[in-house]
């Protein structure tokens, strides 16, 4: 069973990983959007159960007490809100991977672990031998840091 608040973790992947899977930035400026609209919708959808539960509401149930009624509209209503905001994340996949016309930088994030030192979109094979790692991934300070991977020469064109 997935947990509702893994769901933010979901998402989190996605934004982060997408840039490496499709060569693509996600509209970030949707992605803020995303992200609070599902925030704020997540909470007032799902707080308000937890207050039915505490007034003796028992769970998986076709009716609701009639006291409780105008709670239960008020947790549809931000439920189709949260489902809203899934539909613009959606939409920014879609417009972001087939239609925006800006390549992703290599490293958007500005990390130093192994992936993200590969070409991005990723070449079919990764590695033309085995990385070295030549400093730790946490160099953060320095403000011009050392590769922290040796991937080895560039490979001669086919």
């Amino acid at each position: 069973m997935l947990f509702g608040g893994s769901v933010f973790t979901i998402f989190a992947g996605v934004y982060y990983w997408f840039p490496k899977m499709t060569g693509r930035m996600l509209n970030m400026t949707l992605g803020k959007i995303h992200f609070w609209w599902m925030m704020i919708a997540f909470n007032l959808a799902f707080m308000p159960l937890f207050a039915a539960g505490i007034l003796d509401m028992p769970r998986r149930v076709s009716t609701y007490a009639p006291s409780l009624q105008s709670l239960n509209d008020w947790v549809s209503f931000w439920a189709y809100l949260l489902f809203a905001s899934m539909l613009l994340f959606a939409v920014n996949v879609i417009w972001s991977w087939f239609f925006n016309p800006n390549v992703a930088p290599a490293d958007p994030w500005h990390v130093r672990s192994i992936e993200w030192q590969l070409p991005t979109p990723l070449p079919r094979r990764n590695f033309e031998r085995i990385p070295t790692f030549t400093s730790g991934p946490y160099d953060y300070g320095n403000p011009n840091p050392q590769p922290a991977v040796d991937l080895g020469p560039e490979p001669a064109p086919a």
